[in-house]
């Protein structure tokens, strides 16, 4: 079951990620300025994470307002195909149509061969994807690592000789040279290192303070902290390419923001010798820009004439009110979306239609009605619209407080408010009555009797209500034999007369389909 509902989960991550994906995109058009917030596209991508962990919550389908995505199982057992079936997930309305055709009492069911064979299969793929995301990550940290080891650490008589660090007034992390065609790059989470390259010491003076800053800005903005994040991110969803677009936009906005803080009230020439930095860069690196690492230009080649035209003619400006609203409203109302259409799944075993001596007794007994004044809102066996499943018993409008009594004598076998480990029915009552019938009563305000007690025909059970998946009051009634669902009318009387208009259009388009 679990590889299901992660198949689910991916696949909603997968809808979440393109939406969000689509909306920044949107307003990136609308306010170009958005391109050098980080926050917007880290907070996209958290959002599709926190998606697919929400699927995988075991009452998150409970939040969902999408009618249960049905699925063909069979019996888990095929010794017991004789038993009763028992039905799980499907939602309620107030015009009763619950879904599925509920059997209790019944052997468990679990979902079709081929379709856990789908689950399993996407399960042996995912984890042979993070398998690989790790085992890159791991190989670009090895790459690192060698490059720290080859390289010389800087002393503080080394970096007051060094063009790039004069009249530079921070704190300093630990920084080392290397020979070697790299980019300046900021190394590590917990102490980074600045690691630069020793031809950085043929560019012009101002050219290497510029680089030099741009890199402590990094680290003054913590950047090599949320790059961390978003890679951990991206690795765990690795199947979905909307968060590796992402990704791929917040180290852009990144790389923005810190070119727009070194570059702020800097004159023109400064700025082109800032751009010439960067393509003087790009053509003596031989490596690029390496995955868990902050690099000056390694991460942007695609990119880099565009960020030229920003460094030359500055990054827009985006108001501070709308940056804010687009992350901290529009992204966590995204993901409350997501999880509100995130179906349920359903399993659904096809018994064989039963026949006349099944469907009720050869003299069945005369039942009467669970609450004085009975008026049908939805009909035993109607179709379902959106879903072409069939009701599993009938829905009487009644207003909240209204009594409801058994109709016959029995014993409870239920009462409760997580029948069969669900909430759904909401309040519950199960009787067990003779010749093997049992009546269920569900979505009640009130339960007034206990599992195990014995009841007369006319005692008060509870009171209706709309306690559950429910959009209004009502009872939901059903009767099985022997485990099979029969119609109420057989014992309680015909009932058409006493219908909503709604109910009988709907059980006439019923039975003309």
């Amino acid at each position: 079951m679990f590889a299901l509902v992660f198949l689910q989960a991916s696949l909603a991550s997968l809808l979440a990620g393109a939406c969000t994906w689509l909306l920044l995109r949107s307003v990136a058009r609308a306010w170009p300025g958005l391109e050098a917030r980080r926050t917007p596209w880290l907070l996209g991508i958290a959002a599709v994470a926190v998606t697919l962990a929400l699927g995988l919550l075991p009452g998150a389908a409970r939040l969902s307002i999408v009618p249960a995505i049905e699925l063909p199982a069979v019996l888990a057992s095929a010794g017991r195909a004789d038993a009763s079936l028992a039905a799980i997930a499907g939602s309620d309305s107030a015009a009763g149509e619950d879904g599925a055709v509920d059997h209790h009492g019944a052997a468990p069911i679990e979902p079709a061969p081929a379709l856990l064979w789908l689950g399993y299969s996407w399960l042996v793929l995912y984890s042979s994807g993070l398998a690989i995301a790790a085992a890159r990550w791991l190989h670009a940290k090895r790459r690192l690592a060698v490059l720290i080891a080859a390289s010389q650490r800087l002393d503080r008589f080394e970096l007051a000789a060094h063009p790039g660090f004069a009249s530079l007034h921070r704190t300093l992390p630990e920084v080392r040279e290397i020979d070697a065609p790299i980019a300046p790059m900021l190394v590590g989470l917990a102490r980074p290192i600045l690691l630069l390259p020793r031809h950085l010491r043929d560019f012009d003076p101002i050219q290497q303070r510029l680089v030099v800053e741009h890199e402590l800005t990094h680290l003054a903005r913590r950047d090599p902290l949320w790059m961390h994040a978003s890679f951990l991110l991206q690795a765990i969803q690795w199947f979905n390419p909307m968060v590796a677009r992402l990704s791929q936009r917040m180290a852009w906005a990144q790389e923005l923001g810190c070119d727009r803080s070194v570059l702020q009230d800097r004159p023109a020439t400064q700025r082109r010798a800032y751009a010439a930095a960067l393509v003087g860069q790009l053509r003596m690196q031989a490596m690029p820009g390496h995955g868990a690492a902050l690099a000056f230009g390694g991460r942007v080649v695609d990119a880099v004439a565009a960020r030229i035209g920003m460094i030359r003619d500055g990054v827009p400006a985006m108001p501070r009110a709308v940056a804010g609203a687009l992350g901290w409203a529009a992204l966590p109302s995204l993901l409350a979306a997501s999880v509100l259409l995130q179906p349920a799944l359903a399993w659904r075993l096809d018994a064989p239609p039963a026949s006349a001596d099944d469907a009720a007794p050869a003299n069945p007994p005369h039942w009467q009605a669970p609450m004085e004044r009975l008026r049908v809102s939805a009909f035993f066996g109607i179709l379902h619209a959106p879903t072409g499943r069939r009701h599993g018993g009938m829905d009487f409008a009644a207003r909240t407080g209204t009594t409801i009594v058994a109709p016959a004598d029995g014993i409870v076998v239920a009462s409760t408010s997580n029948y069969m480990g669900e909430d759904k029915w909401g309040e519950l009552v199960a009787i067990e009555h003779a010749n093997g019938l049992r009546s269920l009563y569900a979505h009640m305000d009130q339960r007034m009797v206990k599992e195990g007690e014995r009841v007369i025909a006319g005692q008060q059970i509870g009171t209706s209500g709309a306690s559950g998946k429910v959009t209004g009051p009502h009872l939901h009634m059903e009767v099985s034999r022997n485990g099979q669902n029969i119609d109420p009318q057989v014992l309680i009387g015909n009932l058409e007369a006493n219908a909503t208009r709604t109910a009988l259009q709907r059980l006439k388009s019923s039975r003309s389909s």
